[in-house]
């Protein structure tokens, strides 16, 4: 299945399964942000990937990306706090996190400075060493309060090298706020699209419950008045019956597969991912027919996407056990290589 931010005409394939893609390219920026509020935290994303994007059970949001060409991490924890926030937090906190980095180093942490850099306190300082092994890893701790949440942000890199600072520095810089500008609304016809990319943001960053909001509402509109293009609709479909389905949802996602068929029959990716929950299910005959359909309509994929082999797809692992079935599979895609 299709994973799509539509806003960035980023469309990324996978299964019906779980097993999706766990690292995420994204474009120029990156968005971190909480439900309910109208501001999301902004900043370069250029050669990151996005690592971990969820919602704790506390209700934290925590966020973590790498940069391979920079060796580069980027966290970040937004909270909600439960009482009034006072005077000087953001500095209270960042002393904490130094003497607590200083109690696990070997060494006195190096270049320990407090600073301000926009919206934030800055706490900087490099940690040498730890169990007497060499790692000159650099930090920079950004500690901002807006609204009444909590914003930690935590930059590093391992083996820290001087000619490193600037790029710490243009990523520091580059973090701000942004109003969200998107709503939530059951909206006319016309706002389907951005239903469509709230739940794609959501999605995207795996947070599938969520997702289900602004996509079911964008399914009821487009099933009074359909205003998404055929690619666009098709997504929708897929997307909001996988976000059902991943958080245990089975009988909603599988009806809105349904529906799907019943308005476009020669998609194979609604065959396709149908079987993937009658295979769940344990229902061999079901998901046998399934894959059929899904099979002989190989050919209608959106352009780019291809249909994905149920043996490489967690959803199928169990009956692939069965030999009858692992025939029947063969059968339509050839031998496994």
């Amino acid at each position: 299945m299709k994973i799509l931010l539509p806003a960035l005409l980023f469309l990324f394939l996978g299964t019906c399964s779980a097993s999706f893609p766990q690292d995420i390219t994204p474009s120029a920026n990156l968005d971190v942000w909480l439900p309910g509020k109208p501001w999301m935290l902004q900043f370069d994303g250029t050669g990151f990937i996005v690592k971990s994007n969820e919602t704790k059970a506390d209700g934290r949001v925590y966020f973590l990306a790498a940069n391979s060409a920079t060796n580069l991490l980027i966290s970040v924890f937004l909270e909600t706090s439960r009482g009034t926030i006072p005077p000087g937090e953001c500095k209270r906190s960042l002393e904490e996190k130094a003497k607590r980095n200083a109690s696990l180093s070997s060494t006195a942490l190096q270049g320990v400075n407090y600073r301000e850099s926009g919206d934030f306190q800055i706490l900087e300082f490099t940690m040498t060493a730890i169990n007497g092994k060499t790692i000159n890893q650099r930090n920079v701790l950004g500690c901002g309060i807006k609204d009444d949440v909590f914003i930690d942000v935590h930059i590093s890199k391992m083996l820290f090298q001087s000619t490193d600072q600037p790029v710490f520095d243009a990523l520091l810089q580059s973090i701000h706020f942004v109003p969200k500008q998107v709503s939530t609304a059951l909206a006319p016809a016309g706002n389907t699209m951005h239903l469509l990319e709230e739940g794609s943001r959501y999605f995207i960053a795996h947070r599938y419950r969520e997702a289900i909001g602004p996509y079911s509402k964008a399914f009821e509109i487009e099933k009074r008045t359909l205003s998404l293009d055929r690619t666009m609709w098709r997504v929708l479909i897929d997307n909001l019956s996988m976000a059902y389905g991943i958080t245990g949802n089975v009988s909603s996602s599988a009806e809105v597969l349904n529906y799907g068929v019943s308005k476009d029959p020669d998609y194979p990716l609604f065959y396709y991912n149908l079987a993937c929950g009658t295979a769940e299910q344990g229902r061999v005959q079901e998901t046998e027919s399934y894959l059929k359909l899904a099979f002989e309509r190989r050919a209608n994929v959106i352009s780019g996407e291809s249909l994905p082999d149920p043996r490489g797809d967690d959803s199928f692992q169990k009956l692939l056990k069965q030999k009858e079935f692992r025939q029947f599979v063969d059968t339509l895609y050839g031998s496994p290589r």
